[in-house]
């Protein structure tokens, strides 16, 4: 091969290469969220809010990243990353081995944990030594729910595709008590189940969410380095504060 053609080769890789660069950075990613999940991913009239499709939106405007949100129940969030129908699940998805055997995870952003409800009236239930017998309504696919699987006093576990029916199973009288994500819990208290159901007992278990995607994912990167910016620049704590009130009790990677 002579010079000239060797120098044409050349310059046609460099081109390929910036074509490809240039696809990479106009592609957008499909990104699942859970559409009932208050206060953090939910849909609402048409429009998807929560604490944790802010952040995302911050943390995406950082690391230069296109995207589009899909909400969909929470027991198809998983699948849908395997499958490849969307791309990252921005949906308080709790880092735990089993996942991590199948999926990669973004640094951890929020700690949180299980809580038990049952209706306000209800003396029989004041921590989870008091199940034995009773019947325990949570989400299926959730961490909640292989949690309860995993106590053994139960009579009955009931899994329902959306935590708002394990709610709405309580406040009817159908189960004894429900065991879910504590921020969400207290969001229903406060809100639809004020005067009616209550939070007992002391947190289950300690949590932490991360952004969710494939093990061939090539984002992560660029999605933790965002997380830390917008740590550093408090955007991070006007979110917090604008969803929970207050300051967090520790900030994302300290």
């Amino acid at each position: 091969m002579n010079r000239n053609m060797r120098r044409c080769v050349g310059i046609g890789l460099i081109a390929i290469a910036l074509a490809m660069t240039a696809c990479a950075r106009k592609e957008t990613l499909k990104v699942g969220i859970e559409n009932n999940f208050r206060p953090f991913t939910y849909t609402e009239n048409g429009e998807n809010k929560g604490f944790e499709v802010e952040l995302w939106d911050a943390v995406a405007k950082k690391a230069g990243i296109k995207y589009e949100l899909v909400p969909m129940d929470q027991g198809e969030l998983t699948k849908a990353l395997k499958s490849g129908k969307v791309d990252l699940v921005v949906a308080g998805m709790t880092v735990n081995k089993a996942r991590k055997d199948n999926l990669a995870f973004s640094d951890p952003y929020f700690q949180t944990g299980l809580v038990l409800l049952t209706k306000q009236d209800n003396t029989d239930i004041r921590g989870k030594e008091d199940l034995k017998g009773k019947t325990v309504a949570t989400e299926i696919g959730s961490t909640a729910y292989t949690y309860v699987g995993g106590l053994g006093t139960p009579k009955e576990i009931k899994g329902y595709p959306n935590i708002d029916q394990a709610y709405e199973a309580l406040a009817a009288g159908q189960v004894d008590c429900v065991i879910f994500d504590e921020r969400n819990a207290q969001d229903y208290v406060q809100k639809r189940g004020k005067g009616k159901i209550k939070i007992v007992g002391e947190t289950l278990n300690k949590e932490s969410y991360a952004f969710a995607a494939s093990k061939k994912s090539k984002h992560l990167g660029a999605i933790n380095s965002a997380i830390e910016q917008v740590v550093k620049n408090g955007t991070y704590e006007s979110l917090y504060a604008k969803w929970f009130g207050g300051k967090p009790q520790k900030l994302p990677g300290q």
